[in-house]
C-alpha cells in the first residue's frame, strides 16, 4: 500500500500511515465463535496536541491537514465489512490554556458495502492517555451484544451490552491505523468459547462410536479421505480429512474428526464439515461442504455413493472432486 510503513522499531510493532486513505490490519485468525474478547494495548505516537500533519494525495495532489489523527480496533470483519472502535484527541479550545480540555472520543461504528455508520459514541477526559501514551482497548462480544472498555493503566468500561449482533458466523479482528496516524503495538490477547462455535455439532467422539455401534444404516460411520482430483487455481483441500457421517432427519451431517492442515487450531471434533440431502437418484446427494476456512461452499455441488464404500464430492464450478473411503469397524 502507497505511503505506508511496518516494521519493528524498540520491541514495538509500527504500522504507520502516511497516506490519506484510512487503512486496517485484520490478523489470519478466522473466529467462528459467536462469543469472544479481544484486547490491543497500543498508541498513537502521532496524538499531540496541536500539531498538525499535511498529507498529499500522489494522484489527485490534493492537501489535507490532519491534526486528530484516528486509531482503533476492528473487529467482526469479513470481506463484505467490517464493525470498529475508533479513538481520536481533541482540544475544547487549543490556544486557551485556561478553558481547554483535551478529551478522547470513542466510536462504535459499523462499515457496510463502504459506508460507514455511528452506531454509538462517547467522550472521556480523565483514566487514559490524551497524548501519545499507551491504551489499552477491549471489545467483549456476547450474546449478541459488545461491551467496550479502555484505559492507561485500568480498563473502564465505557460502552456496557450495546446491541451488535453479527451477521457472520466467520469473523476477523486487527486494528485500524487512520490517515497521519503512526501506531505502536505492545500486545494484543484474542480469546473466545469454543462451546459456543457457530458450526458446532451436538456430537462428541465417544457419542459418535455409540451411534455407529448400533446403527443399522449403510452410509453412517467414519469415512477417511482417499484420493482427490483438483484445479488448484480453482479450489486446493485442507487437509486429509476423516469424517464421520451420521443421519439428521431427512437428511446427512458431515462431522470433522480429523486431519486438518489448513486452518488446523480453528478445527476441533465435533464441528460440522457439511451436509448431505438425498435426491430423487440412488446414491446421490445434494451437498453442502465447510472449506477449510469455514466458508460454505454449496453451488452445485454434489456427492454420490459407489459400491457402498466410496463417496465422492464433486465441485464442478471449481473442476474438482475429492474422494473417501468407508472405514471399516471391527
Amino acid at each position: 500500500m502507497m505511503n505506508r510503513y511496518r516494521g519493528i522499531e524498540d520491541g514495538y510493532l509500527i504500522d504507520e500511515n502516511a497516506s490519506l486513505a484510512d487503512a486496517i490490519v485484520v490478523d489470519t485468525t478466522i473466529i467462528t465463535a459467536s462469543d469472544y474478547r479481544y484486547e490491543l494495548r497500543f498508541a498513537n505516537l502521532n496524538n499531540i496536541s496541536g500539531k498538525t500533519r499535511k498529507l498529499k494525495d500522489p494522484i489527485s495532489r490534493r492537501t489535507m491537514s490532519i491534526d486528530a489523527p484516528q486509531w482503533g480496533i476492528v473487529f467482526d470483519y469479513t470481506e463484505n465489512g467490517y464493525k470498529a472502535v475508533i479513538l481520536s484527541c481533541h482540544n475544547s479550545a487549543l490556544y486557551d490554556d485556561l478553558t481547554n480540555v483535551r478529551y478522547m472520543t470513542i466510536k462504535l461504528v459499523e462499515c457496510v458495502e463502504n459506508k460507514v455508520q455511528t452506531l454509538n459514541e462517547v467522550q472521556m477526559s480523565r483514566d487514559v492517555s490524551l497524548e501519545s501514551g499507551f491504551n489499552t482497548l477491549s471489545i467483549d462480544m456476547k450474546d449478541g451484544t459488545v461491551t467496550i472498555a479502555i484505559g492507561k493503566d485500568e480498563l473502564v468500561t465505557v460502552m456496557d451490552r450495546v446491541d451488535c449482533k453479527s451477521k457472520n458466523s466467520n469473523v476477523k479482528v486487527g486494528y485500524f491505523v487512520g490517515a497521519g496516524s503512526r501506531i505502536a503495538i505492545d500486545c494484543s490477547r484474542l480469546t473466545y468459547d469454543d462451546s459456543k462455535m457457530s458450526n458446532i455439532s451436538r456430537w462428541t467422539l465417544k457419542e459418535l462410536d455409540e451411534h455407529f455401534a448400533n446403527s443399522n444404516n449403510p452410509l453412517e460411520g467414519y469415512w477417511r479421505y482417499l484420493d482427490r482430483d483438483m484445479e488448484d487455481q480453482w479450489l486446493r483441500l485442507g487437509g486429509r480429512y476423516t469424517l464421520a457421517l451420521v443421519k439428521e432427519q431427512d437428511a446427512y451431517d458431515l462431522i470433522y474428526i480429523e486431519g486438518a492442515q489448513v486452518n488446523k487450531r480453528n478445527w476441533k471434533i465435533g464441528m460440522l464439515k457439511g451436509k448431505l440431502k438425498p435426491t430423487l437418484f440412488v446414491d446421490n446427494f445434494e451437498a453442502e461442504w465447510i472449506d477449510a476456512t469455514m466458508e460454505m461452499i454449496d453451488k452445485d455441488v454434489q456427492a454420490n455413493l459407489e459400491n457402498g464404500v466410496i463417496l465422492t464430492f464433486k465441485f464442478p464450478v471449481f473442476k474438482s472432486q475429492v474422494r473417501f473411503q468407508k472405514v471399516i469397524q471391527n
